[in-house]
């Protein structure tokens, strides 16, 4: 029996079409990519790579729809942040609202204000100034801090933003602090000695076990430094050094009567 070929004239079956017969047409022909040395201009001017090539395309990225704009920080007339400072203060003791400043003790004449020795200079003009510093003259301001169980009077360098007081015969740094603010007119310094206070004489801490402590202040080496009396020590004890010095001669700070 005889069948046409593909590709001449009939053959006869079963016999195979000869081996110089042509592939099929749907055969795809192969393909050959000769190796292209790269130009001595390091490829600025290469012809693009024979087809077929990749062509990255786009690829979709989900969006949310609906989600609310993340909200802006406040600010100020002026357009800049209203930042809110936190630090890690350890309160006390109750506290009272004063003109939107949190203090921890009101008389009607003086506040305490917590703050830190770095954060401090926010109250200047309203902070009690009780002496300067001998070797530049800057301003020592009255400050009170804890530490041992005792609430201790002491200074609070303002230029430097140092802070300390004095405990066992060391000047000790204080970072959480308390300012006293005040009217310059409402206080007085006034002189004594050995452990002694005149009346009006404000406490400015106390010890563990109770004993009133107050703002007394020393003159030593060319600086007036605010401190603690102490009163069952006799003495007034002022930071100076890192050192805790003793003063019977001293004045303490008072209300005025």
């Amino acid at each position: 029996m005889s069948y046409p070929g593909p590709y001449g004239p009939p053959h006869t079956w079963p016999h195979p079409p000869p081996p110089h017969h042509p592939p099929p047409p749907f055969y795809p022909p192969p393909h050959h990519h000769p190796y292209h040395p790269p130009p001595p201009d390091g490829g600025a001017t290469a012809a693009p790579p024979p087809y077929p090539y990749y062509v990255p395309g786009t690829m979709m990225v989900p969006v949310p729809i609906g989600v609310p704009p993340a909200p802006q920080p406040p600010t100020d007339q002026y357009g800049q942040p209203n930042n809110t400072y936190i630090t890690n203060y350890i309160y006390h003791g109750e506290t009272t609202v004063t003109d939107a400043v949190q203090v921890v003790e009101s008389s009607g004449d003086f506040d305490w204000v917590p703050t830190t020795a770095l954060m401090a200079t926010t109250y200047t003009g309203r902070a009690v100034v009780g002496g300067h510093e001998g070797w530049d003259g800057s301003s020592l301001w009255v400050i009170r801090g804890w530490h041992n169980g005792d609430l201790i009077p002491g200074k609070m360098s303002v230029r430097h933003n140092a802070a300390s007081i004095t405990y066992d015969g060391k000047e000790i740094p204080l970072q959480n602090i308390e300012v006293l603010c005040a009217k310059p007119e409402n206080l007085r310094w006034v002189p004594a000695s050995n452990g002694s206070v005149p009346p009006g004489a404000i406490p400015g801490g106390r010890t563990a076990n109770g004993e009133t402590l107050y703002i007394g202040r020393a003159r030593y080496q060319l600086s007036v430094t605010p401190g603690k009396v102490h009163p069952s020590h006799h003495s007034c004890y002022i930071a100076f050094g890192g050192t805790e010095v003793a003063h019977k001669m001293y004045d303490v700070l008072c209300r005025v009567s």
